[in-house]
């Protein structure tokens, strides 16, 4: 019995820790945390996929055009004009080769808006480079590198007067760069001469903004479809918790009246219907089951009340007994033939022994 105590005891404790949290809420949060993992991975796979493909577009788009101006360009006439041509104090020149060769790259760039195209050959110094022309000198005023402007580099544009040198990415490994003029992607190829020796390069800016604005564009459409599909989600993960949990709920609440003794619980509604599912057998078996609960506690108190009126006469009976056999009792009885007898001596009569008790 003390243990069954401390049992119970300990069983009251844990029950007290416990916090209850519906069925349907957690339905519900399983349903948001595995939705919201899942449209994460979703997202970050279009996203670099999307800003993947849109790369190369640009890319291709760079590779092409440059390749496109380095094959158009005379080597050798390049070379002529870094030798021979006289710069002026802007910087520019008067020279009508000069200017041919930068309205050539300008119009290349009216065809290819996103494309700033330059010119250099390689200087007498170690990584020394010299610049040629450039797209947006033939603006007005002339911008750009000056005609025989010096630059040392030991980077992409020393490398471009080799091979095809393209830069795609910035310092930490994102695709394209930026500097005060905007974002870009970059490339330099050799120029080559009549003799196919490499004698210059022509290097291009490409403008890369098209992936800002893919990126731009999926955040906020993917965004906006993820507000509007998760909210149709969540209202249909909402009514199905809803269908599920409420057989459940009936059945809890039946469940806690039965237990205060209500047997008369009509659980019917719960499995009839044109579906048929775990759920309502199982309200189906509960009702069988209370049905049957009600019929053995009917009969265990049919079988009390008879036990308790066997009990009750025999209780009489011991008591019965229990007084006739008494010295008290005895006693009595003892008196009471005495007192017949003497009073049967006085009339006559003879005395009768009395019928036992």
């Amino acid at each position: 019995m003390a243990v069954q105590t401390a049992t119970a005891e300990k069983s009251k404790q844990a029950e007290k820790k416990r916090y209850f949290i519906s069925l349907r809420i957690k339905i519900l949060v399983g349903f948001t945390l595995v939705f919201g993992i899942i449209f994460a991975a979703a997202f970050y796979w279009f996203y670099t996929f999307a800003t993947e493909q849109a790369g190369n577009r640009i890319e291709q788009d760079m590779v092409d055009t440059l390749m496109g101006v380095a094959a158009n360009i005379d080597g050798d006439a390049l070379v002529d004009l870094y030798k021979t041509g006289q710069p002026r104090a802007d910087g520019y020149t008067d020279d009508e080769r000069y200017w041919a060769h930068v309205n050539f790259l300008a119009t290349v760039s009216e065809m290819e808006p996103r494309a700033s195209l330059y010119t250099y050959v390689r200087g007498e110094e170690e990584y020394q480079i010299i610049y040629i022309g450039s797209s947006w000198a033939v603006r007005t005023p002339p911008e750009g590198v000056k005609f025989l402007e010096p630059y040392t580099s030991k980077g992409s544009s020393w490398k471009g007067l080799t091979a095809t040198t393209l830069k795609l990415e910035d310092d930490k490994g994102n695709f394209g760069y930026r500097d005060k003029y905007g974002y870009w992607i970059s490339g330099r190829t050799p120029i080559l001469n009549s003799a196919g020796e490499s004698v210059g390069a022509v290097g291009i800016d490409f403008k890369a903004d098209y992936v800002l604005e893919v990126q731009q564009a999926i955040l906020d459409k993917v965004f906006i479809a993820f507000l509007i599909t998760y909210a149709a989600l969540f209202l249909l993960a909402y009514f199905v918790s809803l269908t599920l949990t409420r057989p459940m709920q009936v059945l809890t609440r039946a469940a806690e009246r039965i237990g205060e003794g209500e047997y008369e619980q009509d659980l019917s509604g719960l499995w009839r219907g044109i579906s048929y599912d775990e759920i309502n057998k199982l309200a189906q078996v509960f009702s069988i089951m209370v049905d049957k609960v009600y019929q053995r506690e009917a009969t265990l108190r049919r079988q009390v009340e008879e036990l308790k009126i066997e009990i009750d006469e025999a209780k009489q009976q011991k008591q019965v007994s229990d007084i006739v056999d008494s010295d008290f009792f005895q006693s009595l009885q003892q008196k009471a033939r005495q007192m017949r007898n003497r009073s049967a001596h006085t009339t006559g009569d003879t005395p009768s022994e009395p019928a036992p008790a």
